[in-house]
């Protein structure tokens, strides 16, 4: 029996992928109905720098199920600015019902915008998120520990994902006690993710939902060249064989943790 007769009925959204990459640009249409025929219904498509946000607002108004974000993404603070983070408010403040967050925002070690330039970026999209009541698509890597005193200092309460975690149950909860969701991609279809695995075996139902990064964050023994949102079916067995609930309850309980955060339109 193949995966989608196993999963018939269920229906699943991703939370984030970037359908908008050049990748995309040869298989987009035909992708997006491969998609519908497995019941990945709705995506999520965070932009990265100021230049995508009308590329993606123009594909999403071409598709009432794809939705999106709008934020400066750290890897991209290299094509920061001055008035770029106004007119990311402008934008946000007219948005319609298809952008749903900001993001993806935040901080991360291993580039070489200073920590300083990356902060008050990722503060300032904080504020605007918090004033407009939007969650937010977190970007984090090895800075867990000051985002979530910058999320603290800030008192946000807006809520949203960490995008792509990996780490421990302890600070998965930190993140959980300020209203974020865990997201839960294909980093738990590797056997050696012991400590990821563990972590998402263990939270909350409630606080987890699917995503898939594609074209990147490949499954484990992916035989394609670029990671799809296809993959989100290969997510959810493994995420199915982790934990004890049934399938349908797991399908449903995820797709309503996803709708519900980012305000999504049921089917």
């Amino acid at each position: 029996m193949n995966l989608l007769a196993k999963l018939r009925g269920l229906m699943f959204i991703d939370s984030h992928c970037h359908l908008n990459f050049a990748c995309f640009d040869s298989q987009r249409e035909m992708l997006l109905q491969q998609l519908q025929q497995n019941n990945i219904t709705k995506l999520i498509i965070p932009a990265t720098h100021r230049a995508n946000w009308g590329e993606i607002s123009r594909l999403c108004e071409n598709h009432p199920n794809l939705y999106y974000a709008l934020g400066y993404h750290p890897h991209f603070l290299d094509y920061f600015k001055l008035g770029d983070l106004q007119y990311l408010q402008t934008l946000l403040e007219d948005k319609n019902r298809q952008c749903v967050a900001l993001g993806e925002i935040g901080l991360d070690k291993f580039i070489k915008t200073p920590i300083e330039v990356q902060e008050s970026i990722f503060t300032e999209q904080l504020k605007i998120a918090q004033q407009l009541e939007l969650p937010v698509i977190l970007h984090v890597v090895k800075k867990q520990g000051r985002v979530l005193e910058i999320l603290r200092q800030l008192n946000f309460t807006q809520g949203g994902v960490y995008h792509a975690f990996s780490g421990s149950y302890e600070l998965a909860l930190e993140f959980i006690k300020l209203g974020f969701k865990i997201g839960v991609g294909g980093v738990i279809t590797y056997p050696n993710s012991v400590t990821t695995r563990e972590t998402i075996s263990r939270l909350p139902l409630e606080s987890l939902v699917l995503e898939t990064d594609a074209p990147g964050m490949p499954i484990y023994q992916q035989y394609q060249p670029d990671n799809t949102p296809l993959n989100l079916l290969h997510i959810f067995e493994s995420l199915a064989l982790l934990r004890g609930e049934s399938k349908k309850c797991l399908a449903s309980q995820l797709y309503n943790n996803t709708r519900s955060l980012f305000s999504l339109d049921n089917d």
